[in-house]
């Protein structure tokens, strides 16, 4: 269990920036900062889109190195600096940078999160050749990250409510809060969580690896999974306080109210898919959380107005599906990794993560670009009441759009045939052909 808390221990600060990166900073850019709306929600989308050509980069050096040290170790030491200095120059930026100020560093701030993303997520898929324990493994991953989340949550309420502060320095207290838990989570990480020296090749991965891992027919379900059940909560993220605000007549504290108890919900998910995922398989019950979220989730657009109590039960009640997509994606990606590592011979972990990082990125980056679309609609966030219609665009793309891509997200995963049982054979034959398949020491064991 040491072990295990020192691995989820850099989720912290990971997740609390991820959380400003896809949710506030955007509109924080645009109310507080001075750029337009239009503008911001425009750089995001660039950024993220150069983004996602990262991964496979970063995917490739994770594939090729090989140290004493390990592989992802040393990528994780490598993200430190460089989150570091870009989450200061971010979260601490003046009023009234230029648009080019924002894009280069959201372009640092993010290869940074890249790398450490792609090496936790990668560390962790070799940490066990367990079925049902990787699903452990990142169900206790994904309720580190919803509590970094929670934690960077807490500021804003804390500065604004209890202090008296400002939205301004509610999200520099933020950036402050990161930079603090960057080197000490990521150092005890580095120093307890061990990764053993891979035996196999360090093979030369080229562009047509990556091809030939997009033809797989299972790759094929779990990527498509993940980019549609990444779109919906990135919707909801991009416009939760544009819809909560101007059309249910919420005001911001009870927003961050109801965003807290949408994450925090998501601890009380966690431990329930990763025991649907033991008794029913992974991607059954990938299927079957997709479905209820889009059904909670359907529910958002017929709120009642200015009604926070109900508001806030149904916005909890949407949280426990949410953690699902997360941490069943990854575990079902590590086990077509090990499919993969018995009929070539080669460890592509690396290369299939970096893919499917790249997919949920995707899914981020088209999600802000409806910030643009409603600011080309007639939406202006700077006005306390926009027209009908501007508010009725708002509600087609915050709720009727995401349940489309959770329906999608489902019929997705419907063909997924590594079972457990597959799986299984999997593990026979790396034992019988002698094959590394790259375990370290299994947390908790």
């Amino acid at each position: 269990m040491a072990q295990m808390l020192a691995f989820i221990g850099p989720c912290l600060p990971f997740a609390a920036l991820g959380l400003p990166l896809a949710v506030i900073l955007s509109e924080y850019y645009a109310s507080e900062i001075g750029l337009s709306l239009g503008v911001v929600g425009a750089v995001f989308m660039v950024v993220r889109l150069f983004d996602i050509f990262v991964d496979p980069l970063v995917g490739w050096g994770m594939d090729k190195t090989r140290t004493r040290w390990g592989r992802f170790k040393l990528w994780m030491f490598i993200c430190l600096p460089i989150l570091f200095v870009s989450t200061g120059f971010i979260f601490l930026a003046p009023a009234g940078v230029s648009p080019i100020y924002l894009g280069c560093w959201l372009i640092i701030i993010y290869i940074g999160f890249s790398i450490a993303a792609l090496s936790q997520s990668s560390w962790g898929s070799i940490l066990t050749d367990n079925y049902n324990e990787r699903t452990r493994i990142f169900a206790w991953w994904q309720m580190a990250n919803i509590v970094g989340i929670i934690a960077v949550l807490l500021i804003p309420i804390l500065v604004m409510n209890v202090m008296g502060g400002s939205k301004t320095l509610a999200v520099q207290a933020m950036g402050v809060f990161i930079m603090v838990l960057l080197p000490v989570m990521i150092g005890i990480a580095l120093w307890v969580v061990p990764e053993k020296i891979s035996n196999t090749s360090a093979h030369d991965v080229r562009l047509s690896d990556y091809f030939r891992m997009l033809r797989r027919p299972n790759v094929i379900r779990v990527l498509l999974a993940d980019l549609w059940l990444g779109l919906a909560p990135g919707i909801m993220g991009a416009l939760f306080f544009f819809y909560f605000i101007q059309t249910k007549g919420l005001n911001r504290e009870q927003c961050n109210i109801a965003m807290f108890l949408y994450f925090f919900a998501g601890l009380v998910g966690a431990p329930i898919w990763n025991w649907a995922s033991k008794k029913y398989n992974k991607h059954r019950t990938l299927i079957a959380s997709s479905l209820i979220f889009a059904v909670i989730y359907a529910g958002l657009g017929f709120l009642p107005e200015k009604n926070f109590p109900v508001t806030a039960g149904l916005v909890f009640l949407a949280g426990i599906p949410y953690a699902a997509s997360l941490l069943l994606t990854r575990a079902l990606m590590a086990d077509i990794g090990d499919e993969v590592l018995l009929e070539t011979g080669h460890d592509h972990k690396g290369t299939l993560m970096a893919i499917l990082s790249a997919t949920t990125k995707l899914g981020y980056a088209f999600s802000v670009l409806t910030m643009s679309a409603l600011a080309a609609l007639g939406f202006d966030n700077r006005v306390e009441t926009n027209s009908t219609e501007a508010l009725m665009w708002v509600q087609i793309f915050f709720v009727g759009l995401p349940v489309a891509f959770l329906l999608l997200g489902a019929l997705a995963m419907r063909s997924y045939n590594l079972t457990p049982e597959r799986y299984a054979e999997i593990q026979a034959g790396l034992r019988e052909k002698g094959i590394s398949n790259d375990t370290g020491t299994a947390p908790g064991h």
